[in-house]
């Protein structure tokens, strides 16, 4: 999954009221994901080092199903 796709996953969700539709909750989440973007394709631009899709992203995916 891209991280554009996770991000549309996430508003996806929200919108359609699931267990998610606690504004602040998914806006906190939305947020987590926007700052942990792929950088140059193959690094998360905040973990350093790591390669893309980060734990944080891995975690996050394996949550939404």
């Amino acid at each position: 999954m891209t991280h554009d796709e996770l991000l549309a996953k996430i508003e996806d969700k929200f919108n359609n009221h699931t267990i998610l539709h606690d504004a602040q909750i998914v806006n906190a989440l939305y947020r987590v994901v926007e700052l942990h973007e792929p950088y140059g394709e193959i690094m998360c631009s905040v973990c350093g080092g790591i390669s893309y899709p980060c734990s944080t992203i891995q975690a996050i995916e394996k949550e939404l199903g």
